[in-house]
C-alpha cells in the first residue's frame, strides 16, 4: 500500500518511475500462444497462432504450440494484432488557459510534464504503442521522447512536428517569425530537437504557406498545413505533405454558382461555415475531382479527424457518444475541454446543430472519396491521450464505409510505413515486439479495440486494466490535492 502512494505521489509531481505496477512480464524470452494472430499487413488471420519474444522483438511466429520458452503465456484464443499507431495525437500538450495580461489575452497551452506523463500512460492504456504529434513544443515532445525511450516513463514511442507556424500568439503552442532569416533559424531550431515535420496553421497567408512549404524542403522535414481560408488545392500546388482535418471551408472548392452566396456568408467570429461548406459542396464537381486527383498523384498524407465534426456538430450530445471516464485524461484537462471546444460554438443555434448533424453523413463521405481516389490516408484522433477519441476515430471510419482490414492497416503497418517508425506495426520476425491483445475480433467491428486487455511495448507486457486503475486512483489523488490547495 505504501509502495502505490509513493508511486502515485511521484506520478502526480512528474518525477521518473522505471518500475511499473502494471508491467506483467519482462522476461527477455517468452511466448504467446493460443491466439489468433492478425497481420493487417498482409490481410492475415492465422487461428491457433503462437508468437515468440525475445529481447523486445518477434522471434518468431507460427501455428500450434509454438517453441518452448522461460516463459509461455495462454491468450485462451483472444486476437493479437500490432500495437496500435495514433498519427495525430497532442500528447505534451498542456492545459489551455486565457488569462488577462497588460489588458491583452493571452493564450497557453504549455506542457506539463505530470499532464503529459498521465497522458502518455493513458494512451498506452488504449492500446497505443506508437504516435505522431502534427504540432507541440519541440523541446517538450523531445524530452518526452528521451525519457520514453529510456524508459523513465510508460507511454507510446513518439515522433514529431514543433510548434505551430501561426500568427496567432500562443505559449507553448506556435511561432511567427518576421524574416526570412527567423524563418529558417526557426527550422533549424525544431529540427535540432527531432521533429520530422513542420506545422503550417491557418492564420498564415498564401504566400506565408507556400515560403514555409518551400523552406521546409529546404531543411529536409516534410510540411503539414491545417487550412482555413487558404485552399487545399492551393497547398498541393504548393507542394505541402500534410493536410489534416476535415475542413477545407474555401470557395473554390465549391460549384462556381455556390461560391458567391458562400462567401456572403462568412461573418467574423462566427463559425457555422464549418458546416456550411459541407451542405454546398459537390464532389462530383470539377474542383473537388481536381483536388483528389492531385491529392492522389502528388501522394499527399491526409488525416480526416473525423472525430472533430462530430464533436462540434453533436456537441449537445458529447456525453451520450464520449463517455468520460477518469483515466482517460487529466483531471485538469476533464475539467475544462468540453468548455473551451462550446467557446467556438457559443452562437450556434439549434437549427445550427440539426443543419450540421444533417450534413455529416457527407462528411463521411469525404473520406470515402479519398480512398476511392487512392490518396494516403492515415488516422488519428487529435486528443491528448487516444482513448475513446481513438477508438471513435476507428468507428467513424468504419461507419464511412472502410473496411476493417483498411482501417486496422491505417493504424499499424501504413501508419508506419508513412511516418517512417521502422519495423513495427507487423507480425513479423525481427520485428519490435509491439502488439495488443483484444477478446474479441476487430475484423468483424472495429470497436472491439476498446476492449484490448494487454499492451505489449518493446516485448515488456502490460495489464490494461492495471494501467487505468492507477490512473483512476491518480485522478482521484489530483483532484483531492487540488481541493486542498
Amino acid at each position: 500500500m505504501i509502495f502505490n502512494r509513493l508511486m502515485r505521489v511521484f506520478f502526480t509531481l512528474g518525477l521518473s518511475v522505471v518500475v511499473h505496477s502494471a508491467a506483467l512480464a519482462t522476461d527477455d524470452d517468452y511466448v504467446l500462444f493460443n491466439a489468433q494472430l492478425i497481420d493487417p499487413a498482409t490481410r492475415t488471420l492465422t487461428q491457433g497462432g503462437w508468437v515468440q519474444v525475445v529481447a523486445g522483438k518477434i522471434a518468431d511466429l507460427g501455428e500450434g504450440e509454438g517453441p518452448r520458452a522461460t516463459r509461455r503465456i495462454d491468450l485462451g484464443g483472444a486476437y493479437v494484432m500490432p500495437g496500435l499507431i495514433d498519427a495525430h495525437m497532442h500528447l505534451t500538450a498542456g492545459p489551455l488557459s486565457v488569462a488577462m495580461e497588460a489588458g491583452a489575452p493571452k493564450i497557453s497551452m504549455k506542457s506539463q510534464a505530470a499532464v503529459t506523463r498521465f497522458h502518455a500512460q493513458a494512451a498506452l492504456a488504449s492500446g497505443v504503442t506508437s504516435a505522431f504529434s502534427p504540432a507541440g513544443d519541440p523541446e517538450a515532445n523531445h524530452a518526452y521522447r528521451e525519457q520514453q525511450r529510456a524508459g523513465t516513463l510508460v507511454g507510446p514511442a513518439l515522433t514529431y512536428a514543433g510548434l505551430s507556424f501561426e500568427p496567432m500568439a500562443i505559449e507553448g503552442g506556435t511561432v511567427y517569425p518576421t524574416s526570412v532569416e527567423g524563418w529558417r533559424a526557426e527550422l533549424a531550431r525544431q529540427k535540432a530537437l527531432g521533429v520530422s515535420h513542420i506545422k503550417l496553421y491557418h492564420g498564415l497567408s498564401g504566400d506565408e504557406l507556400r515560403q514555409g512549404i518551400a523552406m521546409a524542403n529546404e531543411a529536409g522535414l516534410k510540411s503539414i498545413a491545417h487550412l482555413d481560408q487558404v485552399s487545399w488545392q492551393f497547398a498541393v500546388d504548393a507542394g505541402v505533405d500534410v493536410l489534416t482535418h476535415a475542413l477545407m471551408p474555401t470557395a473554390d472548392l465549391l460549384p462556381e454558382a455556390a461560391r458567391a452566396d458562400y462567401s456572403a456568408s462568412l461573418k467574423p467570429g462566427m463559425t457555422q461555415y464549418l458546416y456550411r461548406w459541407f451542405e454546398l459542396v459537390d464532389y462530383d464537381a470539377a474542383p473537388m475531382q481536381q483536388l483528389f486527383a492531385s491529392l492522389a498523384k502528388q501522394k499527399v498524407r491526409v488525416d480526416l479527424t473525423l472525430v472533430v465534426n462530430e464533436l462540434m456538430y453533436f456537441y449537445p450530445r458529447l456525453g451520450e457518444l464520449y463517455p468520460e471516464t477518469a483515466w482517460q485524461q487529466h483531471p485538469t484537462i476533464a475539467q475544462s475541454w468540453q468548455r473551451n471546444l462550446g467557446m467556438s460554438l457559443y452562437h450556434w443555434t439549434e437549427e445550427d446543430f440539426v443543419r450540421a448533424q444533417a450534413v455529416f453523413p457527407k462528411v463521411l463521405e469525404l473520406l470515402t472519396r479519398l480512398d476511392r481516389a487512392g490518396v494516403p490516408l492515415l488516422l488519428g484522433s487529435d486528443s491528448y491521450s487516444a482513448g475513446s477519441w481513438f477508438w471513435r476515430e476507428l468507428v467513424l471510419h468504419q461507419r464511412a464505409g472502410i473496411d476493417p482490414w483498411t482501417i486496422l492497416q491505417m493504424v499499424t503497418s501504413r501508419a508506419a510505413h508513412e511516418l517512417a517508425l521502422g519495423s513495427v506495426g507487423r507480425l513479423e520476425k525481427n520485428y519490435v515486439a509491439d502488439l495488443v491483445v483484444m477478446p474479441a475480433n476487430p475484423l468483424v467491428d472495429v470497436h472491439a479495440v476498446q476492449g484490448v486487455t494487454q499492451v505489449i511495448q518493446g516485448g515488456q507486457l502490460f495489464d490494461v486494466h492495471q494501467l487505468r486503475t492507477d490512473l483512476e486512483q491518480m485522478a482521484t489523488d489530483i483532484q483531492l490535492s487540488q481541493q486542498e490547495q
